[in-house]
């Protein structure tokens, strides 16, 4: 069970990671973590991020897993519900969770 509620989102951010600056496509945010998209082959489990989420806050966290491109970051510090709400939308018919990475089974391969 999570502990927050996630939103989709199509979001182009500036992340730094590890000390580098880079770009990150957030696939979905909630205040304690996201799922991004990373162009940085170097990033490991264990990496430390920031995400400039629109210039409203800068989110500080660590990449919780990772799978190909994909990558899971969870906040040191929630980011406040209002900024996840106005940053992400509900897909309307889909499950909240259908983005998520998957076995070959279709069960969720983290949560």
């Amino acid at each position: 069970m999570r502990s927050y509620n996630r939103f989709v989102t199509d979001e182009e951010t500036s992340v730094v990671l590890d000390g580098e600056k880079d770009i990150a496509t957030l696939y979905n945010l909630s205040c304690g973590g996201c799922m991004i998209d990373l162009r940085n082959a170097g990033a490991v489990v264990g990496s430390d991020i920031e995400l400039n989420l629109r210039d409203l806050v800068t989110a500080h966290g660590t990449i919780v897993w990772r799978i190909d491109n994909y990558a899971g970051v969870k906040f040191e510090t929630p980011v406040h519900q209002k900024i996840v709400h106005m940053l992400g939308y509900s897909a309307t018919g889909e499950a909240f969770d259908t983005e998520d990475p998957r076995d070959r089974f279709g069960l969720p391969l983290f949560g």
